[in-house]
């Protein structure tokens, strides 16, 4: 009842640099015209990460090819269902998916939204690598939930009839963002 009010004890910096390798080259992020290009024609994302850096709280679809569910810079952010049990071959949340851990294949529908073309994974990367992991490149949102629903197939076509599904199926698990 004596407080009022509390929060985490946050690591704070006056640096919102990450520490990762591929950064100094994500010019869309922070333009200084390394490669040539206008400096400041960005996003000002230093200026942004000075505030916040993500939400762990939020949920993004990523309608797209798939993600690369083991991506070092993803897999921390991958969304996982918390009513299902991997592996167990089960619909264990009965929402006519089994085994959809971090979301859906639309093309197949199944719960493997695995990444065999690539435009996913780097769509998931922008909007929420894991930033200043020392690993590769760091997304929009540092901290975040990247939920995977698969309705472009390896060659990058895919039918509308699959993409409502995604759009229905992240719905439904409660993303309040996608990526489409």
């Amino acid at each position: 009842p004596a407080v009022a009010y509390a929060e985490p004890n946050y690591l704070l910096s006056v640096d919102t640099t990450p520490n990762d390798p591929g950064y100094s080259g994500m010019w869309g992020l922070d333009n200084n015209g390394q490669t040539g290009g206008t400096p400041d024609a960005d996003i000002d994302a230093p200026e942004a990460w000075s505030i916040e850096t993500g939400d762990g709280s939020v949920v993004v679809g990523i309608i797209d090819t798939g993600i690369d569910v083991d991506h070092p810079d993803l897999v921390d952010n991958l969304w996982t269902n918390p009513g299902e049990i991997a592996g167990n071959g089960i619909d264990d949340d009965s929402n006519g998916y089994v085994d959809d851990v971090h979301g859906i294949n639309a093309i197949t529908g199944t719960g493997n939204p695995d990444d065999d073309h690539g435009h996913g994974t780097h769509t998931a990367g922008t909007i929420g690598a894991t930033g200043n992991n020392g690993t590769q490149v760091v997304g929009v949102a540092w901290d975040v939930q990247l939920m995977a629903c698969k309705f472009l197939d390896a060659s990058g076509s895919g039918s509308t009839a699959d993409a409502i599904e995604c759009v229905q199926y992240t719905t439904l698990m409660g993303a309040k963002l996608t990526s489409n």
